[in-house]
């Protein structure tokens, strides 16, 4: 008897998640410290919402959230309960929304460039960002003299508090040239226009996102000697990317990939015709105990199809992609490009020792890409992560090519 009275109660007995008090509801949802950013900015990262239970994590979700935004150094929790449910409170330690950065590079074969950027992320508070760059360089490439460029960028994530984020850009270069039949100039000018939406379950800065645009790019040569230019084209574009990716200060973990599209037609209004297509693939993880100590796999490709004979579409070499070998030593109109990097932190968070593996090539048309050469190289260096700026991390160290040749020290932005 008492055996069929334990088995029965058994069956009676509510589940053990049951028994267990039910989170309170949130009631009211409160930032302190945002001095600069706009409320409804971080209301759109959270999961939780007002009348629905604050479970921790969702808390926790809502909270890394507003970390991904990348506009905070700290973002911190607390719920205080009031009549009715809690009170969840995030405070935060904004950081600094202004970076103007100088730029000046020297090789010891005389190339060299010198110039500034300004960028000002979260303008007006609403995490768009604008960026304004000049720069004068000189590469020291066969009869092309010293070159001036200009650009510009605004983003604007969730325009008019829409859905859609919209993007513009403009840019314009001018170079000498020099050939065998005298001296010209050449300039590039070009305008661009995007139109993206984010489909997210969670964070809406999160998940899927799909968008177009439009572009127009021109070039024009002026001189009495100056060969007839390739003119201007105007190129629709497409693209759609996923974004999982969070940021942990002084490190970021996640994944991100990105297909993107564009072209050019004779009939639709352009100079000349052409096809681009473009993937980039990022996964960064935790490895281990140590707290920032991650391993990051990154690949890229992209093809250029038609277009005019004198366009070189992709460049590799430099401080950024296959670090051991000089500034743009091949280029071509198709490439691919893959990286490894181990990076551990050494004596404080913000300075990271990194090892890192690359391999690549450029080709000069689509149609020759293989894999019978690639070139690589092998470097280690000391990045550091400036916590009071967005997403300000730079490099320095030493990479060596794996065809024999000479190493190089390499410093960059990450």
């Amino acid at each position: 008897m008492r055996r069929l009275l334990a088995v029965l109660a058994m069956l009676l007995a509510p589940p053990s998640g049951a028994q267990q008090a039910a989170a309170p509801p949130v009631v009211e949802i409160v930032f302190e410290g945002n001095a600069a950013t706009q409320p409804k900015v971080m209301l759109r990262e959270l999961v939780i919402r007002i009348g629905e239970p604050a479970e921790p994590q969702a808390l926790e979700r809502s909270r890394q959230g507003l970390l991904d935004l990348g506009l905070f150094r700290a973002v911190d929790l607390r719920t205080e309960p009031v009549g009715g449910g809690v009170r969840v409170v995030f405070r935060v330690d904004e950081r600094y929304y202004l970076l103007p950065t100088p730029r000046f590079d020297a090789k010891s074969d005389g190339r060299y460039a010198y110039g500034a950027q300004v960028r000002w992320d979260n303008v007006a508070g609403l995490n768009h960002t604008l960026r304004v760059f000049a720069e004068q360089e000189d590469r020291r490439r066969q009869g092309i003299g010293r070159e001036t460029n200009y650009a510009a960028s605004y983003s604007a994530p969730f325009a008019f508090d829409s859905p859609y984020t919209i993007a513009i850009s403009t840019g314009y270069s001018s170079r000498p040239v020099e050939t065998t039949d005298g001296e010209f100039t050449e300039n590039f000018r070009s305008v661009g226009i995007g139109i993206s939406r984010t489909y997210s379950d969670g964070p809406a800065s999160q998940g899927r996102s799909v968008g177009g645009g439009l572009g127009w790019q021109q070039q024009r040569t002026s001189g009495a000697l100056a060969p007839p230019a390739y003119g201007a084209a105007l190129s629709p574009s497409a693209f759609v990317s996923h974004r999982d990716f969070h940021n942990r200060i002084y490190s970021d973990v996640g994944r991100y990939w990105l297909l993107r599209a564009r072209f050019a037609d004779e009939a639709l209004g352009s100079d000349y015709s052409y096809v681009d297509l473009d993937t980039a693939f990022v996964r960064q993880w935790q490895v281990g105990r140590t707290e920032h100590q991650t391993v990051h796999l990154r690949a890229y490709t992209g093809a250029y199809f038609s277009g005019p004979d004198e366009v070189e579409q992709y460049s590799l070499g430099g401080a950024s992609f296959l670090r051991g070998y000089d500034s743009s030593f091949i280029e071509g109109n198709a490439y691919y490009y893959v990286t490894a990097e181990f990076a551990r932190p050494v004596w404080k968070r913000w300075l990271r020792w990194v090892v890192l593996a690359e391999a690549g090539n450029v080709f000069r048309r689509p149609e020759d890409a293989d894999f019978e050469r690639t070139y690589g190289s092998l470097g280690a260096a000391l990045r550091v992560r400036f916590s009071h700026f967005v997403n300000f991390e730079v490099e320095l160290g030493y990479a060596i090519p794996l065809d024999g040749s000479s190493g190089r020290i390499f410093a960059s932005r990450v």
